[in-house]
């Protein structure tokens, strides 16, 4: 199902380094090609799926911490990205070694589902008309309803589509009348095992083949930290926050090419890695129900690098890119 239908992103960038892929080998011979095409493949994608799973608050709509025990919240969340997806089906694979090439990119919305939850700890000491150092335990599920169909890129969930993660949140300042609530928080979320595949469906010739790649068992997990605030109004509120996001992403990948006769099929497996940070700054505003919360948050992800590629597919993979949040909050 194509994803096109969720929202707008805002939000200013900052800047941030990262640490590249890690190398990956592709032995020279008639898989050259295809197999550096699918190593820039998946730094190409990671980075916009990664996205999807962080978001912007860890707990959304919340800035500060909820007061101890027995206080709890729980949110579901859905967030888009806007991303590029590769039209890789009209172009061969070169039997002579690695070529570059400009694939063409279809804009899409990578979507992902969550449930964010958090449960006081500890209060906090008074301070005035506010408590500081309270904490909150976080906790959080991922959930992928569909991936996109985007291009000639197909994806699939072997491992189920829900991923179990956590985190912590020490409160800077307890929400109050006339004070906001502040926090500084950590979060580690991991996606479901996903894997991806492709195919080139040109006609062989003496020096280009069709072919397939699949990235399988592509594991992506990230760690968050953020500062955040929030206040609340009779009716409203209002939350901002910025961060980083660490990703860490690997795969098994399988590629294989079928040249003019008499060259026999080619099959090559090697496997890759990325490591990237990314800077987070995002907004959102809620309207407050007598159960609960409804929230929208908007916010970009910038900086960061990845080496350079050899093929390129419709937009630069660290390029700086918006999303948007909805969900409903409700808790004690």
């Amino acid at each position: 199902m194509r994803i096109r239908n969720m929202m707008l992103a805002m939000g200013a960038a900052l800047l941030s380094a990262s640490t590249p892929a890690q190398a990956q080998t592709c032995a020279s011979g008639t898989t050259q090609d295809a197999c550096q095409k699918t190593v820039d493949l998946f730094n190409f994608l990671t980075p916009q799926i990664s996205t999807a799973l962080v978001g912007g608050s860890t707990t959304l709509g919340q800035g500060g911490v909820l007061g101890g025990f027995p206080h709890f919240v729980v949110a579901l969340r859905a967030t888009a990205v806007k991303g590029t997806f590769p039209t890789t089906g009209n172009v061969g694979f070169s039997t002579s070694g690695a070529q570059s090439t400009d694939y063409a990119g279809e804009e899409q919305f990578v979507p992902m589902a969550s449930v964010d939850g958090a449960i006081g700890i500890y209060k906090g000491f008074p301070l005035g008309v506010t408590r500081v150092g309270g904490v909150d335990l976080l906790l959080t599920a991922t959930y992928i309803p569909t991936m996109p169909d985007g291009g000639d890129v197909n994806m699939t969930l072997p491992g189920g589509s829900t991923k179990f993660g956590g985190g912590v949140r020490l409160g800077l300042l307890q929400e109050s009348i006339l004070v906001p609530g502040v926090s500084f928080s950590w979060v580690k979320r991991d996606l479901p095992t996903i894997s991806v595949s492709g195919s080139s469906t040109v006609s062989a010739s003496s020096g280009t083949a069709p072919g397939d790649f699949a990235m399988n068992d592509l594991s992506l997990k990230t760690s968050s930290w953020r500062f955040s605030a929030s206040k609340t109004f009779l009716i409203f509120g209002l939350q901002a926050g910025f961060g980083q996001d660490t990703y860490d992403n690997s795969v098994a990948l399988h590629v294989t090419v079928r040249p003019q006769a008499p060259l026999p099929q080619q099959t090559v497996d090697i496997s890759a890695s990325n490591t990237m940070t990314r800077t987070n700054i995002y907004a959102g505003l809620s309207l407050n129900f007598f159960i609960g919360k409804l929230v929208a948050e908007a916010g970009q992800v910038s900086g960061g690098s990845l080496p350079t590629a050899r093929n390129t597919f419709g937009s630069d993979a660290a390029a700086s890119r918006g999303y948007f949040s909805l969900g409903l909050r409700t808790g004690f």
